[in-house]
């Protein structure tokens, strides 16, 4: 049983075929890419294996359960988490509150104990609270928890936006162009808080341009070009596959 299995995705928009029958999958404890360039499906895949959008055809498979047609919020009790190619912070927020709302999916907490705030209530609380510092610590961002998510630059929040959905305690992260606007001290960063997750027994899809942190991060990657699967394998394998350098990564693409 394969932990992650993509089969036969397809998504039609009108006469767009945005992803057209691609299949592959992913193993447990694996770190792997999804490249190509602008156009060639990536965000809507991740759309099509957190619920967001609904295939034309084919199913998404995890841990032996087929969640091709259940909701977002399905999925992400499922133990599937996601972030975002455009920032999805809540700007009225604190940094903290914004990963305390991760949690959601991990809340006991009923209508009747949200009225009456008695002990169990409260101890959840302190437990969320605990777990969101201890997510925050993780992206280096505990000294900003009570500061509000839209003072912080860009750059940490996507950081912030990676600790919201890391509270979500999920199996399999799903990364969005996670290093895109980052400079290189950040994306240095990301690569040891990627590495941090994949210890902590965390599954990383990504979908990336940034080559070299691509290169050297990922076990495989998967390439696509207008919608199909054009070439999957180790980042050796497609520095050298030709279709991959003439349709993406160009003569400099060698060097990554």
């Amino acid at each position: 049983m394969k932990f992650l299995e993509i089969n036969d995705l397809t998504k039609s928009f009108g006469g767009v075929q945005a992803v057209n029958d691609v299949s592959f999958s992913v193993d447990k404890g694996e770190i792997v890419a999804v490249i190509g360039p602008n156009g060639a499906g990536k965000t809507t895949l991740f759309n099509l294996m957190t619920g967001i959008y609904q295939p034309t055809q084919g199913s998404v498979v995890f841990k032996d359960t087929d969640v091709t047609r259940l909701t977002a919020y399905q999925v992400a009790q499922l133990g599937i988490a996601r972030t975002f190619q455009n920032l999805q912070i809540f700007n009225n927020m604190t940094v903290l509150e914004n990963v305390m709302v991760g949690r959601h999916t991990k809340s006991k907490t009923g209508f009747l104990g949200a009225v009456f705030p008695l002990g169990p209530v409260q101890r959840e609380e302190r437990e969320i609270v605990e777990k969101s510092l201890d997510n925050l610590a993780m992206v280096g961002l505990a000294d900003k928890a009570l500061e509000a998510a839209n003072s912080l630059p860009y750059g940490q929040q996507k950081m912030l936006e990676i600790a919201r959905a890391v509270a979500l305690e999920p199996e399999l992260l799903l990364l969005d162009e996670p290093a895109a606007g980052l400079n290189s001290t950040e994306t240095r960063e990301l690569v040891e808080i990627i590495y941090g997750l994949r210890d902590r027994g965390v599954t990383i899809l990504l979908v990336e341009h940034d080559m070299e942190t691509v290169m050297e991060i990922t076990d495989r990657l998967v390439v696509l070009d207008f919608g199909n699967k054009l070439a999957e394998g180790t980042p050796y394998e497609i520095q050298n596959n030709q279709e991959v350098i003439a349709a993406y990564l160009g003569e400099e693409g060698l060097g990554c």
